[in-house]
């Protein structure tokens, strides 16, 4: 396993940088917020709701649902500091929809199920990091892209609603992370691309989460400590197409580490799908 550790001295390079950031008013993105703005960035939050406490940032009320709206605060980042050099696509909420058993109208017919969480944890965070590149790739320093993924991303998570919205949502978004990550590399753009996989961290995406692990005897990290992840794949540039897990305040990358090894070991002499997909890619060309 690939662990390490993330001193002060690691996040200076934060200072006069220009950060956009999604749901930023509370959880892990308002925490990030707050680091980096004790750090000398220039933060523009975006969320649905105003921030609990004004600050020394930009606030943009932002639906991220909203592709108009998500462009808005991109632009109102440019206009005010004229560059982009860092985006955190955090924006996520709980479970909203119960896949077993379904609301039905009054003709006795389904309802289609919620799709706020699929929406927002999954679909906004492809449109932002999106966003981030058409801004990002017009900069000779290009910038580096942050992407909220989660440990439930990972692995089968047994929660009826949790499982099938917020883990569906974030295994897209961890596949969103690495391919895209490759993608902006075969590309030649300028722009670091890295993924976070927290585990259980005390936000408000599950009602009164952290009494009910306490009373199980689990511990559950503070969101500080997720903040200081994403503050650090910002600014470190050897750093790019990473998965961090983060759990138990500890900070282990595992997409070179693990799961490319995995593939690596699974596919055994055959050609990887990307690999594959270069030579298909080359007859257009």
């Amino acid at each position: 396993m690939a662990d390490f550790q993330i001193s002060d001295g690691d996040l200076t390079g934060v200072k006069g940088k220009v950060a956009v950031i999604t749901g930023g008013s509370s959880g892990i993105g308002l925490a990030t917020v707050e680091l980096l703005v004790s750090l000398g960035a220039l933060v523009v939050s975006g969320d649905i709701q105003t921030p609990p406490a004004p600050g020394n940032f930009l606030f943009v009320q932002t639906d991220v649902r909203n592709w108009t709206d998500l462009t808005k605060l991109f632009k109102a980042a440019k206009e005010k500091h004229g560059r982009v050099d860092f985006v955190f696509a955090n924006a996520g909420i709980g479970p909203r929809a119960n896949y077993l058993a379904l609301d039905v109208d009054d003709n006795g017919d389904p309802k289609e199920p919620n799709k706020d969480t699929l929406d927002i944890n999954l679909n906004s965070v492809v449109n932002t990091a999106t966003l981030a590149v058409h801004h990002m790739k017009a900069q000779a320093d290009g910038g580096s892209i942050v992407i909220m993924g989660s440990s439930t991303g990972l692995h089968p998570v047994r929660a009826v609603d949790y499982s099938r919205a917020l883990a569906t949502a974030k295994a897209g978004v961890l596949g969103l992370g690495r391919g895209f990550a490759r993608l902006v590399e075969v590309a030649g753009l300028p722009i670091r691309v890295n993924t976070l996989a927290p585990s259980w961290t005390a936000t408000q995406v599950l009602p009164d989460l952290k009494n009910l692990l306490a009373a199980v005897s689990q511990e559950c990290q503070s969101t500080a400590v997720v903040a200081r992840a994403a503050a650090y794949l910002m600014v470190e540039k050897s750093r790019h197409g990473e998965v961090i897990f983060v759990c138990d305040g500890k900070y282990t990358e595992i997409e070179k580490a693990v799961l490319a090894p995995a593939y690596e070991a699974i596919k055994g002499d055959s050609l990887s799908d990307d690999a594959v997909l270069a030579k298909v890619m080359a007859l257009g060309s």
